[in-house]
């Protein structure tokens, strides 16, 4: 299936992130939806904590219309959240470290032709939906060469948009150019060292290398880093069985379905469960 600009936005963009430090850290999770409720892909979401620190953090929804901020110190916080086709949103929130951490659930208003602002102001959307479609196409189609060729492209007129790095990686990935590949989602941990994504797109290039303890490792800091998040949990299940870890490929299945009960990997985990008996 062809790949639409808001589903091609993942969560590992990050625009500009400040790094974190200190061990006690809490985070700032949410989904965002549409009128229908339904999540939208590639939600811009920028957070700057208020109190006069110039300490600010810009990401995008992944594929469930989730983003998370991991934060290092408690404060006061105004989020805008961005995307194409919809009106902009700002919301307040407060973070207290050791606190119950926010987890929102906002909706934003569809609008026909809205000016782009923040990030994306000075980009032609169209132009760019357009740009990013025809290269998803490529991608799709195995055109890899035409596809990487087209990302790059979209990367220089647009640099802000690190989501390219993630679709310019897989592509090569798909390639089996493997250092490229890693290059590419390596510009993502560059803008957020915690970036989820980044470290599951690691992850993968390690497994298609055959190095099973590095990926095992890259696999291990994605689900840390996002603690709902299921798929590095059944590549972690995945990795364990086939290492004749039948206990440890249990507890990875065991979350996932506790995670996320109705999901297609919880599905899939119930299945392989029964596989390990």
């Amino acid at each position: 299936m062809r790949r639409t600009f808001l589903s091609l936005m993942a969560a590992a963009l990050v625009l500009g992130c400040a790094g974190i430090a200190g061990a006690q850290t809490s985070r700032i999770a949410g989904v965002v939806r549409d009128e229908t409720g339904s999540p939208i892909r590639g939600a811009i979401v920028h957070g700057e904590m208020a109190g006069g620190t110039s300490f600010s953090l810009t990401a995008a929804t992944d594929d469930r219309g989730r983003f998370i901020f991991v934060v290092s110190r408690s404060g006061d916080w105004m989020l805008t959240f961005e995307a194409p086709g919809f009106s902009p949103t700002t919301l307040p929130t407060t973070v207290r470290l050791g606190g119950v951490p926010p987890n929102l659930d906002v909706k934003l208003e569809r609008q026909e032709n809205p000016e782009a602002s923040g990030v994306m102001a000075g980009i032609d959307i169209r132009q760019l939906t357009s740009q990013l479609t025809t290269a998803a196409a490529m991608l799709d189609e195995g055109l890899y060469d035409q596809a990487i060729a087209a990302y790059r492209d979209i990367r220089t007129k647009a640099p802000s948009l690190t989501l390219v790095n993630l679709q310019l990686g897989n592509a090569y990935l798909m390639k089996k150019a493997y250092p490229e590949a890693e290059s590419a989602f390596q510009d993502i941990l560059k803008a957020d060292a915690a970036d989820a994504n980044g470290m599951f797109a690691m992850g993968r290039v390690k497994e298609a290398e055959g190095n099973t303890a590095e990926a095992r490792d890259w696999f291990q800091k994605a689900a840390a880093a996002d603690a709902y998040w299921t798929r590095p949990l059944m590549k972690l299940a995945t990795l364990a069985g086939a290492s004749g870890d039948k206990a440890a490929a249990g507890k990875y299945l065991a979350k996932v379905i506790e995670i996320d009960p109705a999901s297609p990997d919880a599905v899939q985990a119930a299945a392989m469960q029964k596989q390990l008996q």
